[in-house]
């Protein structure tokens, strides 16, 4: 009897070593793995909890935190890890886990020149280990893992070598099933990218049918966030902007390359510029869609290819301009590997590359150009760009090119031209610059015959048909009251007599005109189009020379250079009565003259002009500030005072040094151009050249009743104005309706 107590003793005292073994087993190990994880791993590990529930065979860990190899930095940790074992799925030789639940996950990872910062973690492989090989034929692993997800995961990217961080922000993964025996499995993952970025992939793999299809979405990927790495490859200071796509991808797990893509992909609020930041590339949005991209074939079906607001800034300086210069990294690159790349077989049969673009539209693009090569910087501006392409494709020969562009707000070009992708040598073009007005090219002029042009335009339609072994191009020009300036102090490269050579090509309407066909054979490699063309265009250049303005003086009974310019004081904003008088007479012409069409061209010097309005701005804010107006004798007063107010007024001058601090050694032009401020002073003269333009044409049309499409108010393009006709006046040019 005394043998059975003890028996049970025995058995119970077991039992209780086991509950208290199982009891404290989660407590032994997050203690052993607090204590011996630097010893066991070379990494300081820290665990919060670990409970084992023994009843639902589950486990569950929580606050996890592995740190760096400096014990202070966190490397990697999470805030909950929990794994549900089903033992049930044993009794059929299958592992199978119910859920598996992973919650805020984190990882930095760093990387400089060294490596990365989980180096330390991989096993160093044994150059002298060698396998054997299992020759026992093995049952296949059964195993099934059900309801894997991944919640708030973080993960941080710091690359050293380019200063570049990515970070994967709210990452969750959702994973249904995935088994040794399933014919499918589902995924679907998301996460920020960056500051706005959205990521979501889902995928679906057909084990039975050996295919797999992508879902991928990208919103708002920041061109930011990689910056660095283009910084690196090519001469930038930045990119910015924003990635989205939407891609669906199939393909077969058996053969790789059989993969279809479709959806779209599109750029948005792109910036790129040069290291002193200056603007190299702008772009407002694109978008490419994509039909069907087949890889195995190479067949690329795109339904439309759509960019909107492009601005290019193109320079060009005497060495090379600034977009040879940002490719600098790239041609040396590519230098170093021509050697290698020229030594590749390329024997093997290739498949040929078929692709289809239903439409290519570019929609109001800008080119920003300055020449530098020149004694002075060219600057003009092709606005409103407008390029249309339909049905292109590897093996069309008819591919029909519509093109417009604005000409520096002083003209336009548009045309349409047919190019052929199988052979580039078969072209046509059929293009019309109308109305451009060639004061702008004023810096070539006194570049290559050192005078600058003050005035004309040009109609110019240009014509070519070329075939591979011949070519038929006219070029039909019409330059209106052309006009060369004095002679400038530079030395002009091309040495002829200007004046006489403009004296024979005009007739008597102040018209050129040159009809110029020029044939050949573009297979020749001497041959190019552009030096033709050119060449005459020169030679127009050197011949035309100023004429007297075309006089319709004797009409109106007056001097013919009295209509030629209409004068006006700096910072006028009305109509004077001199003014008047000369307009009154152009009015009088056009009554006899309903045909003609006269142009107004207003000039002036922008900084003269700038320092006369802020003198008059300063003067009417310091009147303001100090006479009331409430009635009409203190308004005329206050006109009065300020038409009687000289620049050295000592009241005036006072003002502005109480307004303008350390302006005791400023003249008073600058001092008042401080107090007013240079942002509102550019205000202003915008405002007033705006306005005088306004005056002369209400004037003309309303009150002397003349026809609008009879005059022609502009303002003449200030920032390419020579010298010489830096002055306040409007030029007026008279042309033939």
């Amino acid at each position: 009897m005394k043998q059975i107590k003890k028996r049970y003793y025995v058995l119970i005292t077991l039992a209780l070593i086991v509950f208290l073994v199982l009891f404290f087993l989660s407590t032994f190990i997050k203690n052993y793995i607090n204590k011996n994880s630097l010893e066991l791993t070379g990494r300081k590990i820290e665990l919060g909890d670990l409970h084992i529930n023994y009843f639902k065979v589950a486990v569950s860990a929580s606050d996890l935190m592995v740190y760096e190899t400096n014990q202070v930095d966190t490397f990697a940790g999470f805030r909950e890890l929990s794994v549900n074992f089903d033992p049930t799925k044993l009794f059929r030789n299958t592992y199978s886990f119910s859920s598996i639940l992973v919650d805020s996950l984190f990882v930095n990872t760093i990387m400089d020149e060294n490596g990365f910062n989980f180096d330390d973690l991989m096993p160093v492989a044994d150059s002298s280990a060698t396998e054997t090989a299992d020759t026992i034929p093995s049952s296949p692993f059964r195993f099934a893992i059900h309801d894997i997800r991944f919640i708030h995961g973080h993960f941080n990217f710091i690359d050293k070598t380019v200063d570049n961080e990515i970070k994967l922000v709210d990452f969750s993964l959702n994973l249904p099933l995935i088994a040794w025996d399933s014919e499918s499995s589902d995924v679907g993952i998301d996460f920020n990218l960056g500051e706005k970025g959205k990521v979501f992939v889902g995928a679906r793999v057909d084990q039975i049918n050996q295919k797999y299809a992508i879902d991928l979405k990208v919103d708002k990927f920041s061109l930011k966030d990689i910056s660095s790495y283009a910084e690196n490859a090519i001469n930038i200071g930045g990119i910015n902007g924003y990635v989205n796509t939407d891609l669906r991808i199939r393909g077969s797990m058996e053969n790789t390359m059989e993969v279809y893509v479709s959806g779209y992909s599109s750029l948005d609020s792109v910036y790129l510029w040069e290291p002193d930041g200056t603007d190299l590339f702008r772009l407002q949005h694109a978008k490419v869609t994509l039909d069907t991209l087949d890889i195995d074939d190479q067949r690329y079906n795109i339904s439309e290819i759509l960019v909107k607001k492009p601005v290019i800034t193109a320079s060009l300086y005497k060495d090379m301009s600034n977009f040879e210069r940002v490719l600098l990294p790239l041609m040396a690159t590519d230098s170093l590997q021509q050697d290698s790349i020229a030594q590749v077989d390329t024997t093997a049969a290739e498949t040929p590359l078929n692709y289809k673009v239903t439409k290519f539209k570019l929609v109001d693009g800008e080119v920003l150009f300055a020449d530098n090569t020149l004694y002075r910087p060219f600057l003009y501006d092709l606005k409103n760009i407008n390029i249309e392409l339909n049905d292109i494709a590897n093996d069309h020969e008819h591919i029909p090119v519509s093109f417009s562009i604005n000409l520096n707000d002083q003209g336009r070009l548009a045309g349409q031209s047919f190019i052929n992708m199988v052979n580039p040598l078969i072209f046509s073009l059929d293009a019309n610059f109308e109305k451009m007005q060639l004061l702008s090219f004023s810096p070539y002029s006194e570049y290559h015959i050192a005078r600058p042009v003050t005035q004309g335009d040009l109609n110019y339609h240009l014509n070519i048909d070329m075939q591979p072994t011949q070519m038929v191009n006219t070029n039909n020009i019409v330059i209106n009251e052309l006009e060369i300036g004095e002679k400038t102090q530079n030395e002009a490269k091309v040495k002829a007599p200007v004046k006489l050579g403009l004296y024979l090509m005009k007739d008597p309407k102040d018209v050129i005109k040159i009809d110029m066909p020029v044939e050949g054979n573009p297979s020749d490699p001497n041959f190019s189009v552009s030096k033709l063309i050119w060449k005459a265009l020169s030679n127009l250049l050197v011949k035309a020379a100023a004429s007297p303005f075309n006089a319709l003086g004797n009409l109106v009974g007056t001097r013919p250079e009295e209509l030629e310019y209409i004068p006006m004081p700096y910072a006028q904003d009305s109509i004077a009565l001199e003014q008047k008088k000369t307009l009154d007479k152009i009015a009088h012409i056009l009554e006899k003259k309903p045909q003609l069409v006269f142009k107004f061209a207003q000039r002036t010097d922008p900084d003269t002009e700038k320092d006369v309005m802020a003198v008059a701005i300063a003067k009417k804010q310091m009147l303001t500030e100090s006479m009331p107006m409430n009635s009409e004798q203190q308004i005329e007063r206050y006109r009065e005072r300020l038409s009687a107010m000289e620049d050295k007024d000592p009241d005036f001058i006072a003002y502005l040094r109480s307004k303008v601090p350390g302006s005791e050694g400023m003249s008073v032009t600058a001092a008042s151009r401080k107090l007013i401020g240079e942002d509102q002073l550019d205000d202003a003269f915008t405002k007033l050249l705006i306005n005088r333009n306004e005056n002369i044409s209400y004037y003309l049309t309303q009150e002397k009743g003349v026809d609008s499409t009879s005059i022609e108010v502009r303002t003449a393009d200030l920032r390419n104005l020579p010298e010489q006709l830096k002055s306040c006046n409007y030029k007026v040019e008279v042309s033939i309706k």
